[in-house]
């Protein structure tokens, strides 16, 4: 029995999940302009709450009569900002751990790599839940931080390999032997050949991070209350699954196109990568 390779993304996947990637992006640019309400107000009268989806409120009102289409806007913003963030502190902190131990020495390498194996051994969504539980509820910024500097393992692999393989070819080889800094080989010579791996390895970090904050928020652990986002949305479902299905649906639909279109992305970026270096 042969094994089909796995088909590629169609352009129309890819136009699809680019389009709903600029709309998701400009939705959180113009959130503060186009919400109808203060995604923060409360309603004052016990009529407004838990309305349905309706003209007045698209995505119906939740359990204190705020309108969720105008916190699941202002949502939009704080998730894909947070898991925005929290790519950045992924890239820099693998790019640098990898670099290092892709360029440094055999002993070196092999203590970064011992390192790296621990952090990946070590279940990461219970790491994060002590660290919250210990820190307390925290800002969308912190919370990204966080997210972070506990994801960056895998990514400093590609990393490493790919400076491993830059590292002996013949003009790094040449600057080492005229006694250039190992700094400036790093910054200069080496890490700008990893850009397109680890630019493929974001794109797929980042189809990982959205979920992640959704979920550590949905079990009351994330960004702290009232600050919307998606997982905030979800964690006013929690007991209203049936009642409340609107709570529950349009973060969910949110969240999973996000991915979807994340992973039809990288997934095409990775493979256009590997004809390249065909």
């Amino acid at each position: 029995m042969t094994l089909r390779p796995r088909a590629r993304p169609g352009r129309l996947s890819v136009r699809i999940a680019t389009a709903t990637l600029a709309v998701l992006v400009l939705v959180a640019l113009l959130a503060p302009w186009i919400a109808p309400y203060d995604p923060s107000r409360s309603g004052s009268a016990d009529t407004e709450r838990l309305l349905p989806p309706s003209s007045a409120h698209p995505f119906g009102t939740d359990a204190i009569a705020r309108d969720v289409f105008s916190r699941f806007l202002a949502g939009t913003s704080v998730s894909l900002g947070t898991a925005a963030l929290a790519l950045v502190v992924v890239v820099v902190v693998s790019m640098t751990w990898g670099g290092i131990a892709g360029l440094a020495g055999p002993r070196t390498d092999r203590w970064m790599m011992r390192a790296v194996d621990v952090l990946l051994a070590t279940p990461r969504l219970l790491v994060l839940l002590a660290l919250v539980a210990f820190l307390g509820r925290l800002s969308p910024g912190a919370l990204a931080l966080l997210i972070g500097l506990t994801s960056w393992p895998q990514m400093s692999r590609i990393v490493r390999a790919r400076v491993r393989d830059i590292a002996v070819a013949d003009y790094v080889t040449a600057a080492r032997a005229m006694g250039v800094p190992f700094r400036r080989i790093l910054v200069r010579h080496v890490l700008p050949g990893t850009i397109p791996a680890v630019l493929a390895g974001a794109v797929l970090t980042l189809a990982a991070v959205i979920p992640l904050e959704a979920a550590l928020t949905f079990f009351g652990v994330g960004i702290a209350p009232p600050t919307p986002s998606w997982g905030a949305i979800l964690h006013d479902a929690r007991d209203r699954t049936l009642d409340a299905w609107w709570l529950l649906v349009f973060p969910s639909l949110a969240i999973a196109a996000t991915v979807l279109s994340v992973n039809v992305l990288g997934e095409r970026l990775e493979r256009d990568l590997a004809e390249d270096a065909r």
